[in-house]
Parts: C-alpha cells; sequence; structure tokens
C-alpha cells in the first residue's frame, strides 16, 4: 500500500494540469509533499500575505511557462484574487478525501505523523465509520488499544506501559473514550484509567509505590489486594509485575531510570532474580549499566528516522551518560561508551545535516525547535491567563536528568525540543523569548534585544505591554525581582536563570564536576522557591534551555584575528565565505553549516564531533555544536506537588 503522502501527491497531480491551486485547508501538504512536486518540475508558492504573493508572481511566474502550483490554506480558491482563481483549476486537499470511510471529527486534532499511521492500516473495504466508531479505529491503530478485547489487570498495566514508554500521548477525547470504555467494562475497579493514561510521571509513580509491595509479597499475589492507606494513586495494592505482559517491559524500564531499585533487608536472596535490576545493592548500578548500554546500543536512529526517533533516544541517551558519570566503569565499559559516543555523534550530526531545515517548518501540537515553544504557551496562556517561561541557559538534558531525581515537591511532564543551530546563546536563547527564527531577529551578537523582542511577541498575542514581565538577574536579586511581578500581577513573566551556564564555562575538571555543581546550585540557590513562589500564585510554569554542552577536546586555535565575528570554543562565526572556506581548510574536522533559519551573512563554522577551536588536546565544556547532546534540549511543564 503506498504512503499517505504518496497519496496526496497523486490527488494533486490527478488534473494533469502544469499549473493550478491546492486548497489545503487541513494542512497535509507538508514539506516532504513540496519536494517531491518540486522533483517533478513544479515550482510550488504558498499563499499568505497579498503582497509578498503578487510580487513573487508577477516577478517570477507570469507569462513564463513554468509549471506553477499555489498552496491556499487559510483562504479558499474562489476568494484568490480573480486572475488567479479564475485561470487555474484547484484541487482539494482535504481529511475526508483522504480518509473518506472516517469522521472528520475524530480526525481533525490527530499530528500529521498520527495520520500516517492511520492510512497504513486504512483500506478500501472499510466501512463507514461513526465519530466514536473512528476513535475506537484510531486507539487501535495507533496506541494499540483494542475496544473490543476484554482485558485482566496485567492487560491494562501492560497497554500503560508500552503507551508511556513509547511516550504517546492520548488527546482529550480519546481519553474520554478510554475512560468510558472503562466504565462499560468495569476496569475502573482495578485502574484509575482516566488518571494514569493521562499523565506519564504519574503512571510511573504507580508502578514505583508498587514495586516494594510486590517484592514483600512475591509469590503470593493477590489480584484483589486492597491499596495501602500510604500509597499516592489508587488502585490494587500490589501488582502481578512476573506476569509475562509487564515482565517484558520491567528491567527496560529500571535501566532507563523510569523505575528506581529500592532496598531490601537481604539483597543476596535476589541476585540471580530477574527481579535483581530493580533491587538496590551493591551490583545495581554496574546491572543497569549493562542493560541500559544494550538497549541504546539497539536503538540509535536509522538514517531514515524522524525527530520525533531522536527525541525518544536522547532520553535514553541522557540516562546512559548520567549513569556512566555516576559510577566506576571498567577499561572496557569506557571504550565501549567512547565508541558508541562516537558513533551516535557521527549519525545524528549526519541526520541534522539533511534534516534540520525541515524541523524550522513542521506544525506539531508540541514545540519541534525551541521557536516553537511561545506559540505552545501562548495556546495555555489563553486557558490559564498567567505563563511563566524559565529558560536555564546552557542545561542539557543530561543536567536535567541529574536534576529531575531531586524535585521531590513538584509534579512534571518532560518533553523536549531542538536547539537552534549554531547552539549558541544569542541564536537560541532569543529564538526562544522572540518565537522567531535567528534571521528574522536584529541582532545575534548579543542578547541586548531579548526583552523588547519578548514584550513584542506577547503584545501580538494580544497581551498589554504593561502585563508583560522580563527578568534576567543574578541568582541572589532573582526571588525579589519575581516577587515583584507577581506583586504587580503579571500576566507573562519571561525569566533567564543564567548559572548553569557560566559553571559550564568555568568548569576545566570534567562533566563529573559539572553534574556534581548542578547539584549544588539545585540546593544553593533560589531555583526551587522561584517555582513554588510562581506555582502557589497560579501561574502555569515552563521549564526549558536553549542548548546543552558537551566535553571537547582542543583540535588548535585559527588565527583570523578580527575577522571572525564570534569566535566560540564549538563554533565559529564569519560574514565572509572565502574566509570561512579557508579556515574550513585549515581545520578540516569542522563543517561549513548551512544557514538555514539565519542572516544570509551569518556563516557558522562548526567543530564536528566533540572537538573544539581551542588549545591542542585541551579539554572544554562547552557548546555552538551539532551534537545530541547540546541540540536536544528539556521542555518541562511544571506542577504543584
Amino acid at each position: 500500500m503506498i504512503s499517505l503522502n504518496s497519496r496526496i501527491v497523486e490527488m494533486i497531480l490527478a488534473p494533469q494540469k502544469d499549473s493550478l491551486i491546492i486548497y489545503d485547508p487541513d494542512r497535509l501538504v507538508d514539506r516532504e509533499i513540496v519536494g517531491e512536486l518540486s522533483d517533478r518540475g513544479f515550482s510550488v508558492i504558498e499563499f499568505e500575505d497579498s503582497i509578498v504573493f503578487r510580487f513573487l508572481y508577477e516577478s517570477e511566474f507570469r507569462d513564463t511557462g513554468r509549471r506553477l502550483l499555489i498552496v491556499t490554506r487559510a483562504i479558499p480558491p474562489q476568494e484568490l484574487p480573480f486572475d488567479i482563481c479564475s485561470s487555474l483549476p484547484a484541487v482539494e486537499i482535504y481529511l475526508n478525501s483522504v480518509f473518506p470511510k472516517l469522521s472528520r471529527n475524530a480526525l481533525e486534532k490527530l499530528e500529521k505523523k498520527d495520520l500516517e499511521r492511520l492510512y497504513e492500516s486504512h483500506n478500501e473495504n472499510l466501512q463507514p465509520l461513526s465519530t466514536r466508531k473512528t476513535r475506537e479505529f484510531i486507539l487501535k491503530c495507533i496506541y494499540d488499544f483494542d475496544s473490543e478485547r476484554r482485558y485482566d489487570l496485567a492487560g491494562l498495566v501492560a497497554w500503560l506501559m508500552q503507551l508511556h514508554y513509547k511516550r504517546l500521548e492520548l488527546g482529550e477525547e480519546l481519553i474520554e473514550l478510554v475512560t468510558h470504555i472503562a466504565s462499560e467494562n468495569g476496569y475502573e475497579r482495578l485502574l484509575d484509567l482516566n488518571t494514569l493514561a493521562r499523565h506519564r510521571e504519574s503512571f510511573f509513580e504507580f508502578l514505583q509505590e508498587r514495586w516494594p509491595l510486590f517484592l514483600r509479597n512475591l509469590g503470593n499475589f493477590n489480584l484483589y489486594e486492597e491499596s495501602d492507606a500510604s500509597l499516592k494513586h489508587k488502585g490494587p495494592g500490589s501488582l502481578p509485575f512476573d506476569d509475562p505482559k509487564i515482565k517484558v517491559y520491567v528491567d527496560t524500564m529500571f535501566a532507563e531510570g523510569l523505575l528506581k531499585a529500592v532496598p531490601v533487608d537481604d539483597p543476596s536472596k535476589y541476585e540471580k532474580s530477574w527481579t535483581a535490576i530493580g533491587i538496590d545493592s551493591e551490583r545495581s548500578s554496574q546491572i543497569r549499566f549493562k542493560k541500559l548500554f544494550e538497549i541504546v546500543s539497539n536503538s540509535i536512529p536509522a538514517v531514515e528516522a524522524s525527530y520525533g526517533n531522536w527525541i525518544e533516544f536522547a532520553w535514553r541517551w541522557a540516562e546512559l551518560n548520567l549513569l556512566a558519570y555516576s559510577i566506576i566503569l571498567g577499561r572496557n565499559e569506557n571504550s565501549d561508551l567512547e565508541a558508541i559516543r562516537t558513533l551516535v555523534d557521527s549519525k545524528f550530526e549526519n541526520w541534522m545535516v539533511e534534516e534540520y531545515g525541515k524541523l524550522l517548518t513542521i506544525s506539531s501540537k508540541l514545540p519541534v525547535t525551541v521557536k516553537d515553544i511561545i506559540n505552545w504557551t501562548g495556546r495555555s496562556f489563553h486557558e490559564t491567563g498567567k505563563i511563566a517561561l524559565i529558560v536555564i541557559d546552557g542545561m542539557s538534558l543530561l543536567q536535567w536528568s541529574r536534576l529531575s531525581h531531586l524535585l521531590n515537591s513538584f509534579i512534571y511532564e518532560q518533553h523536549a525540543a531542538f536547539a537552534m543551530i549554531p547552539t549558541v546563546t544569542a541564536v537560541s536563547r532569543q529564538a526562544i523569548f522572540s518565537g522567531s527564527l535567528p534571521s528574522e531577529l536584529p541582532d545575534l551578537k548579543s542578547t541586548s534585544t531579548e526583552p523588547g523582542l519578548w514584550k513584542r511577541a506577547w503584545i501580538d498575542r494580544g497581551v498589554k505591554e504593561r502585563e508583560i514581565s522580563y527578568i534576567n538577574k543574578a541568582d541572589n536579586q532573582l526571588i525579589g525581582a519575581a516577587e515583584e511581578s507577581v506583586e504587580r500581577e503579571m500576566a507573562v513573566i519571561g525569566i533567564v536563570i543564567r548559572e548553569l551556564d557560566e559553571k559550564a564555562h568555568g568548569e576545566n575538571i570534567g562533566m563529573r564536576s559539572l553534574l556534581a555543581a548542578t547539584e549544588i546550585w539545585l540546593q544553593e540557590s533560589c531555583f526551587l522557591d522561584l517555582c513554588k513562589l510562581l506555582l502557589w500564585s497560579g501561574y502555569e510554569v515552563i521549564l526549558t534551555s536553549d542548548h546543552g554542552n558537551v566535553e571537547s577536546k582542543g583540535m588548535g586555535n585559527p588565527s583570523e584575528g578580527l575577522m571572525a565575528e564570534t569566535r566560540g570554543e564549538r563554533v565559529r562565526i564569519y560574514k565572509d565565505s572565502l574566509l570561512r572556506n579557508k579556515i574550513h581548510s585549515q581545520y578540516p574536522d569542522s563543517i561549513e553549516w548551512i544557514p538555514a533559519g539565519l542572516p544570509q551573512d551569518f556563516l557558522p563554522l562548526i567543530a564536528r564531533g566533540r572537538r573544539a577551536f581551542t588549545t591542542l588536546d585541551s579539554a572544554v565544556i562547552s557548546h555552538g555544536g551539532l551534537t545530541l547532546d547540546e541540540v536536544i534540549v528539556p521542555l518541562i511543564k511544571l506542577s504543584r506537588g
């Protein structure tokens, strides 16, 4: 069966015309489809702004004989300029035209990647389905939940494990349907599916607090044992972790840090048991490292991987590195770790070279790149009326993984996004606070325009200027400034925390030291008090970072005098392509980065892998490059515990 995108291309080309209008109100025509049409000899332009379109059409296409496809989304073809709509035929690409047997109401909130999976399961023999039946079809095809199957407790837990391990999120309508199905089938006496399917972290807490009870009752499991009064989440007091449907996930979840090993009176009793990875003992970290290393080795994304595959892998990668920096590894383990780092760096770098430009145009429910964060928070703002965005400058996924283990007084949802390239503060952090591509920013050498960019972004979204606050102060002044913004009833607060990035640049003794310093920072800074202040004052709190960091080795320092616009350890910025090419020839272990989303005269030269433009063989912790550690950053929604 052909793919969804291939089907859409067929529909567009069906009229066999050299030029036509494509009406795409459901935004199904993505960059991949545009690329396919371009390969077939068509020029594709979007109708968004009538003045921009008219200039482009008159200067490049009218009376030229070029094959032209005009994509319009918000404006129907008949409302386009008369000379266009009267002379060109139109093709309409709707959800209904692609999925004629399914309910449009049930499809509207699905993302393109979900529609692609649905199309793979869709066939011509399918009978027309109602909205409810379409949602049941979606649950079965995308989320592997069969409404016609009778689940026992182990089956429900196994389904939730699969759902949350894959980081799949059910929309509100699907949550309601699952809850309704649970009520119809009596599942609510087994589990609170409404909560456990909705909240990933709550589900893992539910498993975690029942693991010690399972160990205590090992071999004496009672399906209907009442919940222990001390348990936070309602449900049976113990779970059948040894049921094959559940057991297959257990060691993986302990290995990846989703579940934590617990202490027992006599760990030796479990040494040869499958439960050993979940027992806190002298050997547990080594057991976990071995298993996690195996998982990571077998899950490195392929060449054709999606951005979502890399985000999913990045969490696993951060957990492996956190564990590696927390224990003493043997010579062979260190050698294996270095080898896999080199492999991951190379594969991700190659993927970024091919795919980064596409990331800048993807529309998704969750932010894909950090420039999308402000639109995402904007949707939340219209629901809550108060939002606080905290940007912890330079915080990597690795550092967040270290910090998150210590945030016991909060509930959080974990997501991640791609930083702007190059991964430097002036480029990526300004993209966060402006919601714009770096090419649209006034100054990429400093962050001095950041307060104005933040205010303009929210004014454009309907917020009054007097209700917008931007705070960038040292730790000892930060909480006072935040209290002032809260007292003045600011609706939108943007906050920069600089200390972690400053520590990264100040550490010359390795990543272990930086991770220790990160933990000390959490304990000594005002960060926890800041989060409590904002949450208890009714703000929705979002945490993110502009870039991560990586431990690199020097390959020499270019001598270009004042000719480089920016002289970082991981990236140099030039205005002159000839000068950049000259330095590249001297340092072939670097990349002349394409200016995707950047001004045309902003030309980065990025050190490859874990190399740096600094003294030969010296070790530095820095950023600006293309490693997974620098590019994919945490995006966290924080809630009161």
